[in-house]
């Protein structure tokens, strides 16, 4: 019995000494692939050799990986999160219009850009035309394009337009320029802007400001009563 004992006692002793033995072996290998390391970043890059590589798989054999982090929603895009703040502008408002297609930039009917410009929706009579060549509207807000590309400019016009008219802005004046900055002389911006005009819900008329409000460089243009101000009369003209 005392003999079995015995037995016993030195398999645990040589099992432990397997384990602090392999233990120290890794311990080793760690701190020599360390060493390799931190030189290799002193000193010129190497390729890693077979024998390295056995290494390090050696040396993290008894290391448990980490849970993989959970994935992170993408945040949306700017134009996605302006049509959701325009959608939510237009309920506070009591409207349930979808959002308006961008402006076209096609075929249009304003291509002598230095004769006067003028246009006004089916059912208004040329009175309203005449009224604005003469500023009869005081102006409530102005926007200066000068300097934007197409895109820009379409993109300040339509906020500008539509910030106009939520206010209750009965006029407003538009400046395109006449183009003496063009390659050609002519204003491409007069003619778009036009065009872009004719395509917004909001516009009632627009036409060539008189040489006071900046003669062919702009545009006075007469915009239609927000729903939300249909039964307030205008606080201008």
């Amino acid at each position: 019995m005392r003999n079995s004992k015995a037995g016993f006692a030195d398999l645990k002793r040589l099992h432990q000494t397997a384990l602090e033995e392999q233990r120290a072996r890794q311990a080793r290998d760690l701190a020599k692939l360390q060493a390799q390391q931190r030189s290799a970043l002193k000193g010129p890059a190497s390729v890693t050799s077979a024998e390295e590589v056995k290494l390090f798989a050696r040396a993290i054999q008894s290391v448990t990986p980490l849970k993989s982090a959970p994935r992170v929603a993408h945040r949306p895009s700017d134009a996605q999160q302006a049509d959701v703040m325009t959608q939510r502008r237009q309920r506070a408002l009591g409207q349930d219009n979808p959002i308006p297609p961008p402006l076209s930039d096609g075929f249009s009917p304003f291509v002598d850009t230095q004769a006067d410009l003028a246009w006004v929706v089916p059912g208004i009579g040329p009175e309203v035309l005449r009224q604005l060549r003469r500023a009869f509207w005081p102006v409530g807000a102005h926007l200066d394009l000068h300097g934007l590309n197409s895109d820009e400019a379409r993109l300040a016009l339509t906020n500008f337009i539509e910030t106009s008219q939520i206010h209750g802005t009965r006029c407003v004046r538009i400046i395109h320029g006449k183009g003496y900055g063009s390659a050609d002389g002519q204003s491409v911006l007069k003619a778009r802007v036009a065009q872009w005009l004719t395509q917004l819900n909001a516009i009632s008329a627009f036409a060539s400001a008189p040489p006071a409000h900046g003669g062919q460089g702009a545009l006075l243009v007469l915009l239609r009563p927000h729903p939300a101000h249909a039964n307030n009369p205008p606080t201008d003209r």
